[in-house]
């Protein structure tokens, strides 16, 4: 048997490269399907509607404030309650929200609707926060315009090239180390401590954890798989993900797959910005139970839909092909304790 790359084709919108929320969106509905093809989707339906279910947060707690936060960028004091918070990125979004806090600005998310608004937040902003683009860059004079007295940046892979103008416009709140290493649990937290919702976010956290816990019992055939997801943002690369303490591999592992094998080592071609790298003569190294790949244009994605099928699958895995599309049904956690939602539709990829 062998078996292409299952494709999520975002050629609508051009994103920056190090941008893969959608593509791992996509890959957590795909990890739902490849464990469907030995059993039942009832639980997971149960788990799927909890999931979906909003969260809120009181005020700031008592004596939350002043706080100083130290990051990859030094540290941030927030010397009272914010009042006009900024997202700079989609995580930090997900994370201002799930604690009850709707940012005046958020980036437009590139694989959500016409509006820029992400499947799992329809309805949930309204016309009070600004919805800016922020590729390929972002725009520090439409980010001031918005007269924020706190930028969440903890999901911004270029920082260090951002964080001396945003600090200048108001404090900046960096990733602990990076926008690739920090967990999802550690960004909520630090998004949480600089809100003064600390108890509020270790709270959501644990409920999340359960959550992702309570997917993985209800598909134990998800143990032991191993995946590979990918966003081709040039004809003649790739990026990967594969590093050990990334934290998209980290949240698939919790789910019970693990990277190819064939991908080790890769993440020592990764950069600042962008996880590990392949050229489209590499392309058998993506080989997996789960492989997904995404696209930002058509001319991208030609070179990878044309390589040949990898020799190595294994005869027990799903012979089905899925893409996904957006639906409120099936959640499946972000990168921040808020659920996100995604469906998926057993309609082939195109060839």
């Amino acid at each position: 048997m062998t078996r292409r790359p299952v494709a999520y084709d975002a050629t609508r919108r051009r994103v920056s490269p190090p941008r893969l929320g959608g593509v791992l969106l996509a890959a957590g509905a795909l990890c739902l399907a490849l464990a469907g093809c030995g059993g039942s989707g009832g639980d997971a339906d149960a788990v799927s509607a909890k999931a979906a279910t909003a969260s809120t947060a009181s005020s700031a707690q008592s004596g939350a404030f002043p706080v100083t936060i130290p990051h990859s960028q030094g540290e941030t004091t927030v010397k009272s309650a914010p009042q006009r918070v900024v997202a700079l990125s989609t995580m930090d979004l997900d994370a201002a929200l799930s604690l009850g806090v709707t940012p005046v600005g958020a980036p437009k998310d590139p694989f959500g609707d016409e509006k820029g608004v992400s499947p799992w937040l329809a309805g949930k902003l309204t016309p009070a926060t600004t919805l800016f683009n922020a590729t390929p860059d972002i725009s520090f004079e439409e980010i001031a315009a918005l007269k924020p007295d706190l930028i969440l940046a903890t999901g911004d892979y270029s920082i260090a090239k951002h964080y001396a103008k945003l600090s200048q416009i108001a404090p900046t709140l960096a990733p602990a180390k990076s926008a690739a290493q920090d967990s999802w649990q550690g960004r909520e937290e630090q998004v949480g401590t600089a809100l003064g919702k600390a108890d509020a976010a270790k709270q959501a956290v644990a409920e999340t954890e359960d959550k992702i816990q309570a997917v993985a019992d209800a598909h134990p055939n998800l143990k032991g798989k191993t995946f590979s997801v990918s966003y081709a943002y040039a004809a003649d690369t790739i990026a990967t993900i594969s590093a050990p303490d990334d934290f998209a591999v980290k949240f698939m592992e919790s789910l019970g797959l693990k990277v190819t094998p064939t991908l080790r080592g890769n993440e020592e071609t990764a950069t600042g910005t962008q996880p590990g790298r392949l050229s489209p003569e590499q392309a058998d190294r993506l080989a997996s139970d789960l492989t997904v790949i995404g696209f930002t244009s058509p001319r991208c994605g030609t070179p990878w839909r044309r390589a040949p099928p990898s020799p190595r699958s294994s005869p027990r895995a799903c012979t089905r092909r899925w893409t996904t599309r957006p639906s409120p049904n099936c959640a499946t956690p972000r990168s921040s304790a808020s659920p996100g939602s995604w469906k998926s539709s057993p309609r082939p990829s195109r060839p």
